[in-house]
């Protein structure tokens, strides 16, 4: 699936504009990237468009640990909770459609129970 397609669908998901849905997207990248292992981010990287792959590869902040993934769309778009949540939602039911079942189950597999919770 190309990048562009992925915005649009998260985009017409959660009836956000273009610039919203990119930076939802690459937020749920950031943050699902930051807590898998090694091998499993190089994997995650790779199957996912080449606009994607940098944010793919981001090592763990302190900001990924201390602010909830809602709570840092809130602060980066400056909405209230309910539309964080949709848009996380929507980036992250676009990119499962990158991946088979079982891809997602590890990834998600490897996710912290708030990652998993925020994201579903």
């Amino acid at each position: 699936m190309k990048y562009h397609e992925i915005v649009r669908r998260i985009k017409d998901a959660a009836s956000t504009d273009e610039d919203a849905s990119q930076d939802a997207l690459e937020l749920v990248v950031e943050n699902v990237a930051a807590h898998l292992t090694d091998y499993t981010r190089r994997e995650f990287a790779a199957a996912l468009p080449s606009e994607l792959q940098n944010a793919a590869q981001m090592v763990p902040t302190a900001n990924h640990i201390d602010e909830s993934i809602i709570e840092q769309l809130m602060d980066l778009e400056d909405v209230d909770e309910n539309n964080a949540k949709a848009r996380i939602k929507a980036a992250w039911q676009a990119l499962c459609d990158i991946f088979d079942s079982r891809e997602v189950d590890d990834i998600t597999a490897e996710l912290p129970r708030q990652i998993v919770a925020a994201l579903e």
